[in-house]
């Protein structure tokens, strides 16, 4: 299709304005402005297609009381909020996106100005930075808690991107750790270390009031996870057969959330695991996809205080003999 010159997008956007805002048929909308009607569904069509016209639909979240008190006695959590599956819903995406949208209510009922808050990666984090809509500026800290992704990670949710994103929303400032997530040899790991810009970095995230992240369970083949472009299927299976469930902030945890004894696990580039377990306030928002085992680790471990997740999870969750 041509590009558009402004006078044609502006007689466009006033199509869009008249059926979509003052409610007029596109039959009206044809005799005043003395178009065919076939003229003004094209512009409509074309408002959508050019983003002239951006629909938004706000649907309440449905939470169950029931299943975060019972969570929160279960496994000893500070708070759990629990995203209703309405309808049975089977698409990955949509509870995703619920999650993400919870997390970020949460967020912006819980950040106040001063706080720090450090942020992992992944699908969850970025639903959740997306629609973050704080009730006033919060003018907090955001912090970059792991090393960046793979060239050929999806940008929009890499960590540094989300990083930047979450504090210009809360109209805050953004702290980044530029280095990659994990270094094989010991030897360069150490000396990245010592560089002064990333070493300030890492004495900051060691004491942030807060820990926002997802949780991955190792089994899953969904191509563009933390781990991709790092390992391969040859490593997945042997961390599999050492009893890998899942990561968290790219830590690799056992059944119990314990830090797997693998080499895999000391050569990442990000809080450290001591650290993190000594954050005041873990936040989780994972689901979706089967993440039981490693969300179920995590609690074990005790690493999360605060979990936000599905209510079909949660339902999983909680039918499982043993607690934490």
């Amino acid at each position: 299709m041509r590009q558009l010159d402004e006078g044609e997008l502006a007689v466009i956007a006033e199509v869009a304005r008249m059926y979509y805002i003052e409610g007029m048929s596109q039959l009206e909308i044809a005799n005043i402005l003395f178009f065919s009607k076939a003229k003004v569904s094209r512009a409509l069509r074309i408002a959508r297609e050019e983003h002239i016209v951006e629909f938004q639909i706000n649907y309440p979240l449905k939470r169950s009381i029931k299943l975060e008190t019972e969570l929160k006695r279960r496994f000893r959590l500070k708070e759990a909020l629990v995203v209703t599956d309405l309808y049975e819903n089977q698409n990955t995406d949509i509870s995703i996106k619920r999650i993400g949208e919870m997390a970020a209510n949460y967020l912006d009922e819980t950040l106040k100005d001063g706080d720090s808050v450090g942020i992992a990666w992944g699908r969850t984090m970025y639903q959740t930075v997306r629609q973050l809509k704080p009730s006033s500026p919060g003018r907090i800290q955001v912090l970059q808690l792991m090393g960046n992704s793979m060239d050929d990670y999806q940008m929009d949710i890499d960590v540094t991107t989300l990083t930047e994103r979450m504090a210009q929303t809360f109209q805050g400032t953004a702290t980044r750790l530029y280095a990659p997530m994990y270094v094989n040899s010991d030897i360069v790991r150490k000396e990245l270390l010592k560089e002064p810009l990333i070493r300030r970095t890492m004495e900051k995230i060691r004491t942030v009031d807060y820990a926002l992240t997802g949780i991955a369970d190792v089994s899953l083949e969904y191509p563009k996870n933390t781990w991709a472009g790092y390992l391969t299927e040859r490593k997945k299976r042997e961390l599999k057969h050492k009893g890998a469930v899942g990561y968290l902030c790219g830590y690799f945890l056992d059944k119990d959330g314990n830090k797997l004894s693998d080499p895999i696990n000391d050569k990442i580039v990000g809080i450290s695991f001591e650290d993190l377990k000594n954050v005041p306030h873990v936040i989780a928002a994972a689901g979706g996809l089967d993440k039981t085992n490693a969300i179920r680790a995590a609690l074990k471990g005790n690493l999360i205080d605060c979990l936000i997740t599905d209510s079909r999870i949660a339902e999983k969750l909680l039918a499982m003999r043993d607690g934490c």
